[in-house]
């Protein structure tokens, strides 16, 4: 389980309910299929900057995204893609197990144009575009990006 997913996945978890302690949000994690310790579950919140209240664990401004732990789209499909293919005017992202909705979700944050949408699995994110001329010029961005 990579540090980006669980992550993510404690994001969501307190965007959705506080947790009131670590071992409720470790609890939260587990039923998800995340097994953790509590001193993992404790360097995580630090690292995300997130604020201790009365009622539990939140965000520190709703309003703000935390960008400040998200990798640029470039490491992420350096370190999850394992093979990017064009099926018409699908790009077809191979990643590891349970890392496809992380490389969408940074595809989508790129906000590139020419990408329709992105649908996640668990290893597998297609890329939808207009064309399958367009899927081409996609696939070579995402080449080059793995490449630089």
């Amino acid at each position: 389980m990579d540090n980006l997913y669980r992550r993510n996945q404690i994001v969501n978890l307190l965007r959705a309910h506080p947790a009131v302690t670590q071992e409720e949000l470790r609890r939260k994690l587990a039923r998800l299929g995340i097994q953790v310790t509590q001193a993992t579950v404790s360097r995580d919140l630090e690292e995300l900057g997130l604020v201790k209240t009365r009622a539990g664990y939140r965000l520190p401004d709703a309003a703000a995204p935390l960008a400040s732990f998200r990798p640029n789209v470039q490491v992420i499909f350096k370190e999850f893609l394992r093979q990017v293919s064009q099926a018409a005017n699908l790009v077809v992202l191979k990643t590891y197990p349970g890392n496809a909705h992380s490389v969408a979700a940074a595809l989508d944050g790129q906000d590139w144009p020419e990408v329709v949408g992105t649908v996640a699995g668990d290893d597998t994110v297609f890329v939808a575009t207009p064309r399958a001329r367009v899927a081409a010029e996609i696939k070579k961005k995402i080449l080059a990006l793995l490449a630089a």
